[in-house]
């Protein structure tokens, strides 16, 4: 019998290790700002923390409950997580616009958004605010890959700044 409060504190506290060993590499703060690391190692913290309840809630249990799980779910779940892992790992090829579009158009598609015209509007219109709130509006540089498409993106928002 799986224990899944066990094993998910046991993912949890995985998770939350990888952040604190891949946020070691970020700037430093100066003159006592705490740095870029300390947001995504407060939210893990915290992860790590809740995960260590789960765990001792679940060795203290004097009784467990089993959970039947629905295959079709954990179907759905793996989908729904494969999603994000393949937009990240494709982002540095294909760049931020053209992968932004095709991660929000497969996800509305999966979700069920069967009209072509709202699926792929909304995902060009979502990518298009993304893109000119963080790339052009905060100067965070975005992937540009294969295809640089922000070359050919309208500076509508530059001007108006």
């Amino acid at each position: 019998m799986f224990r899944s409060d066990v094993i998910a504190a046991g993912l949890l506290f995985v998770l939350s290790a990888a952040v604190f060993v891949v946020s070691a590499d970020f700037p430093a703060g100066r003159g006592g700002d705490p740095g870029a690391a300390l947001f995504p190692r407060l939210i893990t913290g915290t992860i790590a923390v809740l995960a260590l309840g789960l765990l001792v809630k679940d060795l203290t249990a004097s009784e467990r409950s089993a959970h039947e799980i629905d295959p079709t779910v954990v179907r759905r779940l793996a989908v729904v997580v494969a999603f994000p892992t393949i937009y990240i790992f494709a982002m540095p090829i294909l760049g931020f616009p053209l992968t932004t579009v095709a991660f929000l158009a497969g996800l509305m598609w999966y979700s069920g958004a069967r009209s072509v015209p709202v699926v792929l509007g909304s995902s060009i219109g979502v990518m298009l605010v993304l893109y000119y709130l963080f790339g052009v509006l905060f100067q965070v540089p975005l992937p540009e890959g294969l295809v640089p498409i922000d070359a050919v993106l309208p500076s509508i928002v530059v001007g108006l700044i």
